[in-house]
């Protein structure tokens, strides 16, 4: 192996350590900083809007950014290809978001607790248009950001990110100081910032894409074809990522609610671990030849795992230092700290061999289903036996759920690399 091979992989993995960790740093400092800014009762009602968000965005995307890349592949410095992959992805969320913003507005109906705060049809009018808003220029970034990472350019992809971050803790501390913080206004300053994002990736990716001016059938069929199998699992994920907040706002109080939003906060401790799934080993792997596939493979998973394994023991050993971080109206708080860093930790594994199987194109027809069925399974036991009106209770069932995705993710792997071994077996006969 040439110098030049271990120069690369350094000057990447840097750029992503030195990227990353500035954009998780601000973003966290953030998320901290509300938690001390903001009441309970508005930051319940910010982290139910926050789960509608996410919610509305997995279901509006069902993975056609990881099918851009696991699609384009080693074809990625092709830019009229490239650019056609990104507009027709783009089409087809268009459409999605159209369908599913009906039902994401009587969502946040349905979850605006009228006894937690007064809030008028005004503020539930703003909070419905910047979740909106945001999902649309989410779209923009995700997209847009795929051929800078294709194309190794780091550093242009995390500028924008870190000014969307610098923008959101700006305005946090400014509407503290001007009396003027609450839910719906640091949901308006998140919005601005992620349009300020998606407008700065879709300027930034234009040396290296050609948009056509109408979406591709072609590749529209090959992408909806591509994913029809994840389609259950999506729609489950999307519902299941938010289930806890959910749950606990049904049957617990306004305290739970905001007990399991900011234990939730240190789970964004490790977005860094998380993000390198997307950033790092998507590309990675796509782009891998068969022929040393095998053996990457082993070396990233072993590694993975020993870094899941200190996240894990890191709050088994010191929980104390976790819970600096939230504050006093959190301090006791530390079953349900260890539970989100153990989920955390489960949940980055089982995401890194999720990000590989994307970009091997590993997806068959059972891998959405056997998620909704194993999954759901899970959660059902997991309501008869467990106390949901309790915050410990709601993040004991996370760790099981995802448990259970893991179990999904080595199912996949096993059939995965059956595939490997025949493509391996029919390339050897062909030569």
């Amino acid at each position: 192996m040439s110098f030049s091979v271990p120069s690369r992989i350094w000057k990447r993995l840097s750029a992503y350590l030195g990227g990353q960790s500035a954009v998780q740093l601000l973003n966290a400092v953030t998320g901290l900083l509300l938690l001390r800014l903001m009441s309970k009762p508005e930051f319940a009602i910010y982290a139910i809007a926050l789960g509608i968000q996410g919610m509305i965005t997995i279901l509006t995307d069902i993975g056609f950014g990881g099918a851009i890349s696991g699609l384009v592949g080693t074809r990625y410095q092709d830019r009229a290809l490239l650019g056609s992959y990104i507009k027709t992805a783009s089409y087809l969320r268009q459409v999605l978001l159209i369908l599913i913003a009906s039902a994401g507005i009587v969502l946040a109906v349905v979850f605006r607790n009228t006894e937690i705060a007064a809030h008028g049809r005004r503020e539930l009018a703003l909070l419905a248009l910047a979740v909106l808003l945001t999902v649309q220029f989410q779209a923009w970034a995700s997209y847009y950001e795929i051929p800078l990472l294709l194309n190794n350019r780091l550093v242009s992809f995390y500028s924008p990110q870190i000014a969307a971050a610098v923008l959101r803790i700006v305005s946090s501390v400014a509407l503290y100081y001007m009396h003027s913080i609450s839910s719906t206004t640091v949901i308006l300053a998140n919005t601005i910032s992620i349009v300020v994002m998606g407008v700065s990736y879709r300027i930034m990716a234009r040396p290296w894409i050609e948009v056509p001016r109408k979406a591709s059938k072609e590749h529209g069929r090959e992408m909806v074809k591509f994913l029809v199998p994840l389609l259950p699992g999506t729609v489950y994920q999307a519902l299941q990522g938010q289930v806890s907040l959910f749950l606990i706002a049904v049957f617990g109080h306004v305290s739970q609610i905001a007990e399991v939003a900011a234990a939730g906060r240190i789970g964004q401790l490790f977005l860094l671990l998380n993000t390198s799934n997307g950033v790092l080993v998507v590309p990675f792997f796509s782009k891998t030849p068969r022929a040393l596939f095998r053996k990457r493979y082993v070396y990233a998973m072993c590694t993975v795992g020993a870094v899941a394994l200190l996240v894990a023991a890191s709050a088994k050993l010191c929980p104390g230092a976790y819970l600096l971080l939230l504050g006093a109206n959190y301090r006791n708080l530390t079953p349900q700290v260890q539970l989100v860093v153990y989920a955390s930790a489960i949940g980055y594994l089982t995401g890194a061999m999720w990000a590989v199987a994307m970009a091997r194109k590993w997806i068959f027809w059972w891998s959405g289903s056997l998620q909704v069925i194993l999954l759901t399974l899970v959660q059902l036991v997991c309501v008869m036996l467990l106390p949901l009106n309790t915050s410990e209770g709601v993040l004991k069932m996370n760790i099981f759920t995802a448990f259970g995705a893991l179990t999904v993710q080595m199912f996949h792997v096993i059939q995965g690399f059956s595939v490997h071994a025949r493509a391996e077996a029919a390339e050897a006969v062909a030569s």
